[in-house]
C-alpha cells in the first residue's frame, strides 16, 4: 500500500466512518499524513504498539497463533521424522494442513480459547 493509497483510504472510507473509538492497524504511524485528511471537527489520537511486544498484548498472538502454529510444526516434523510421502512445501499440502487444523481447533475443546487470550493478555 502506498502512502497516497493509505491517505485517500482515510479521507474516503476510514474518518467517514469512524465511531468514538477504533482499533489499531500497524499499517502506517504516519501521524502527518493523517493529520492532512483528518476532519477538524473529529477528535483523533494514533497510538502506535511498539515493536516487539504484540507477541505480549495481542491476544491472538499471546496464545491461539502460538499455539496453531506449534500444531503444525509437529504435524510436519512428524511427516520429516516418519519419512512419510508427502511434500508438505507444496501449495496444497499447506492448504489441506491448514485446514486440518483449522477443523481441529474448531472442536468444542477449543471454545475457550480466544477467552484464554484475551484473560492471559490483560483484558
Amino acid at each position: 500500500m502506498t502512502k497516497q493509497l493509505f491517505i485517500e483510504w482515510c479521507e474516503k472510507v476510514f474518518f467517514p466512518h469512524m465511531n468514538d473509538h477504533s482499533d489499531s492497524w500497524p499499517t502506517f504511524a504516519d501521524q502527518d499524513a493523517v493529520e492532512e485528511v483528518r476532519p477538524e471537527e473529529l477528535e483523533y489520537e494514533m497510538i502506535t504498539i511498539p515493536p516487539k511486544v504484540t507477541g505480549q498484548i495481542q491476544p491472538l498472538d499471546v496464545l491461539c497463533f502460538s499455539m496453531y502454529k506449534g500444531y503444525y510444526r509437529k504435524i510436519s516434523n512428524w511427516i520429516f521424522l516418519n519419512d512419510q510421502p508427502v511434500q508438505v512445501h507444496h501449495r496444497d499440502v499447506i492448504l489441506k494442513l491448514y485446514s486440518l487444523i483449522y477443523r481441529q481447533f474448531t472442536s468444542p475443546r477449543f471454545d475457550n480459547l480466544i477467552a484464554q487470550a484475551g484473560h492471559l493478555s490483560g483484558y
